[in-house]
């Protein structure tokens, strides 16, 4: 499924936790861990990749049986938020989250913009979750 069509976009963050949506949700904040002028609440703060792989292993191992068969797997959400770009989230969302997905940068100058910080995080999902074979893809050829 495409990624695009199947988001889905939250008018406030509270709502995130309501219906069929609220099951099985990993809540991944993004943003650094200290900023240049604000105090950071105590949070788990993991570069994308490693957090992304960590996610990966645990439903690798959850999916087989004994006999080494897949079975039936549930399905887990994952909730990316992003916050302005020049004050990033607020302590109270990131206390919400279950880990913030911390991107490695300058420490004297953390800070990325929004749109920055969305294609890194979408890039490296996207090679935790198997990436893109470009040898085997006819459209390059043309």
């Amino acid at each position: 499924m495409d990624v695009l069509n199947g988001a889905k976009i939250y008018d406030c963050f509270e709502d995130l936790f309501k219906g069929e949506d609220a099951k099985n949700v990993i809540i991944c904040g993004t943003g650094m861990p200290v900023d240049m002028s604000l105090d950071r609440p105590k949070q788990r703060y993991v570069a994308p990749r490693r957090f992304f792989d960590e996610i990966l292993a645990v439903e690798n191992e959850t999916t087989a049986d004994s006999s080494g068969t897949r079975k039936e797997q549930e399905i887990i959400n994952i909730a990316f938020l992003f916050g302005n770009e020049r004050f990033g989230m607020n302590s109270g969302d990131i206390e919400k989250c279950d880990v913030m997905l911390g991107i490695p940068t300058n420490p004297e100058f953390g800070s990325l913009n929004v749109a920055s910080a969305v294609q890194i995080i979408a890039y490296d999902w996207r090679e935790a979750i198997g990436g893109f074979d470009l040898e085997s893809n006819d459209d390059l050829e043309r």
